[in-house]
């Protein structure tokens, strides 16, 4: 049987947030029971040209899968294979730009459902591009915030009135100490290098989640956020030690960040307990994993699948 394509405009109608995170916490939790892995990303770099590639190997359901991606002035094009490890044979090549969208969104949903307590009301979001947008949508189908304050020099106030509608949220821009102050889940997704708001401005038992930079050269936190914290979550640590901006440019001992910082296979496998941003600073620093693709890619063909075969016994009993 040939490989199945799934394109972007079909992930977009296959997928939706809360699926995806439960896929997502399927797979991490056969990551930390030693049933699935993470194959590191690599890059490689020509004149002004990058090629990346990452991905996992999922044995609890006998899946494994590469997600390749080119990046050229800031910009990427993914694209992720699916193999059956039972057959050894590719199920489906995919469009990987929606998979990366609702993965990361989703990911971050997943982590504050565990550690955020039930009555967050203010998310404070930087970046309302693509990706910022799509973790407005997964968290508000955790949480209900009654105040949502962006900061993005290029807010679209449409966006703002519509995610006011759909949530029943004040959806408002505003600067960043605004945003921050008394903010219950604070979210990163900037490209920015530096910086974007100033860790003193947490409240005691804030939720942080840092997702836009996944290079050693650039953070969207600073010092104080990561001193503060009494948890830093990261998907992978050997992965995270080595890309992660924030973690790496944090002014702190190595000892430190090794003390603070738990991966999800740590948590997962019961070698930790969840921290709890109801008594405490938590910060969630994403890079992105393979293994995430791969569930995601998974999800994505056995629900294609699984329409393809509805389609066909329509064309039969007609």
């Amino acid at each position: 049987m040939n490989p199945s394509f799934i394109s972007d405009a079909d992930i977009a109608k296959l997928l939706d947030y809360e699926s995806v995170a439960e896929v997502l916490d399927q797979a991490y939790q056969d990551f930390g029971a030693g049933r699935a892995s993470v194959h590191p990303r690599t890059r490689s770099e020509c004149a002004n040209a990058r090629l990346s590639s990452m991905g996992g190997i999922w044995t609890g359901r006998g899946v494994a899968a590469v997600k390749v991606y080119p990046t050229m002035a800031g910009r990427f094009s993914f694209l992720v294979n699916l193999f059956d490890l039972d057959t050894n044979t590719a199920l489906a090549v995919l469009e990987g730009n929606e998979l990366t969208r609702f993965r990361t969104a989703a990911q971050t949903a997943l982590i504050a459902r565990k550690v955020v307590p039930a009555g967050a009301s203010k998310l404070a979001l930087f970046g309302a591009g693509l990706q910022g947008r799509a973790q407005a949508d997964a968290l508000c189908g955790v949480f209900r915030f009654q105040e949502i304050a962006v900061v993005d020099p290029l807010c679209d106030e449409d966006w703002c009135r519509q995610l006011a509608q759909r949530t029943g949220a004040s959806v408002h821009a505003c600067l960043a100490e605004e945003a921050v102050r008394g903010a219950d889940v604070v979210v990163t997704a900037t490209r920015s290098t530096e910086p974007v708001f100033l860790g003193h401005w947490l409240k005691p038992r804030a939720f942080v989640a840092a997702i836009g930079i996944s290079a050693p050269k650039g953070r969207e936190l600073d010092d104080a956020t990561l001193d503060r914290a009494s948890r830093v979550i990261v998907e992978w640590l050997p992965q995270s030690m080595e890309e992660a901006g924030d973690i790496v440019l944090w002014n702190a001992s190595q000892a430190t960040k090794l003390d603070k910082t738990l991966d999800l296979p740590t948590l997962y496998g019961g070698l930790a307990p969840w921290p709890s941003s109801g008594s405490c600073i938590t910060v969630f620093k994403s890079v992105g994993t393979g293994l995430a693709d791969t569930a995601c890619a998974y999800l994505a063909y056995q629900r294609s699948h699984a329409s393809e075969r509805m389609s066909e016994r329509w064309e039969v009993c007609a």
